[in-house]
Formats: C-alpha cells, sequence, structure tokens
C-alpha cells in the first residue's frame, strides 16, 4: 500500500506540495514544533510536514484548516475545466492543466493518519463527557479521519478523478 500511496503522491506533487507548504504556515503560526520540513520523501511522509503530536482544540485545527484551504482552491481550480471538458466538450490545453491542479489539489486534503488519529482521541477519549463541540465536530472529524486512512491507500486520487467528471452535472442539476 506504501508504494501505492507513494506514486498517487508522486503523480499529483503539485497538490502534495502545496498541502506541505499549507501545513507549515499553519503549525508555525499555532507553534506547533516541527521535526522535519523535507515535503518529497518516498513514505507516508511524502506531502506533509513532520511535527509534534499535538492534543486538544490544536489538533482539529492543524487537521482541518490545510485541509479546507487546499479544497477550497482545488475546487476553485476545478470547475471550469471541469464543465468545459466533461459538459461542453470542449478541448484546450489551459483546461487540461487546471483540471490536472484542480484533481492534484483535491486528492491532497487529508491529513496524515496520525494527525487524524490524534484528533479523533483528542476529540473523543472516553472521557464521558458529552458537549456541542463534540456533537458539532463529529461529521468533519469523521471525514478527515476515514479519508485520511483512504488517501493511504490511493483512493482520493481516483475520488478526485470521479468528482471532477460529475461536478459540471451536479453544477448543471442545481442551475437547471
Amino acid at each position: 500500500m506504501d508504494m501505492i500511496y507513494v506514486v498517487a503522491k508522486a503523480i499529483t506533487f503539485p497538490g502534495a506540495e502545496f498541502k506541505a507548504v499549507i501545513e507549515h504556515l499553519v503549525y508555525r503560526m499555532f507553534k506547533i514544533p516541527i521535526e522535519d520540513s523535507r515535503h518529497f520523501r518516498a513514505n507516508e511522509m511524502f506531502g506533509h510536514i513532520e511535527h509534534e503530536l499535538t492534543h486538544g482544540p490544536k489538533s482539529f485545527i492543524i487537521c482541518f484548516l490545510p485541509s479546507v484551504i487546499s479544497f477550497i482552491l482545488g475546487l476553485l481550480m476545478l470547475i471550469e475545466p471541469s464543465v468545459r471538458i466533461f459538459y461542453f466538450g470542449s478541448f484546450d490545453i489551459m483546461s487540461f492543466i487546471y483540471l490536472y491542479f484542480g484533481v492534484s489539489f483535491l486528492t491532497n486534503i487529508f491529513p496524515l493518519r496520525e494527525d487524524s488519529l490524534a484528533m479523533w482521541e483528542s476529540l473523543y477519549n472516553g472521557d464521558g463527557k458529552s458537549s456541542a463541540s463534540k456533537i458539532f465536530l463529529f461529521i468533519p472529524a469523521l471525514s478527515l479521519r476515514v479519508f485520511s486512512i483512504l488517501e493511504h491507500t490511493g483512493i482520493t486520487l481516483l475520488t478526485s478523478l470521479g468528482f471532477a467528471v460529475i461536478l459540471p452535472f451536479i453544477i448543471a442539476r442545481f442551475l437547471g
């Protein structure tokens, strides 16, 4: 599985690099010590920054914030070329370049498995306390946790490609 992960990351290296830069900035912003800032490694850290694990609210923020930024940018890059290529059937080189970057960014939006596990444990550690934040953050935390596992298997590359194909039809359905 590690080889599939590394190949998927290598294919989508612009998104992996962008995600690593955003992670680096978020870690610096929240004063989280960085252990190794190399982005390109042929292991599970490809496109991620090695840092000390955090607990509490910071663990959710460092998983969620880079993911949201990468998702928004990937979606913005993907909308126009996806509609142009898959809905109207118009082909040009710039549309394919933007499509590649959009898929690349969407493939790399999820946190590292260890980060998502630390986030999940700090939110739902079994202390028996119930709070509104646990209920409110359940869906985003569960999504980050599940998709971080799927990213490690390379499935997010396939889901991003599938999303690029069906996105114009979803947009057309809502716009009439």
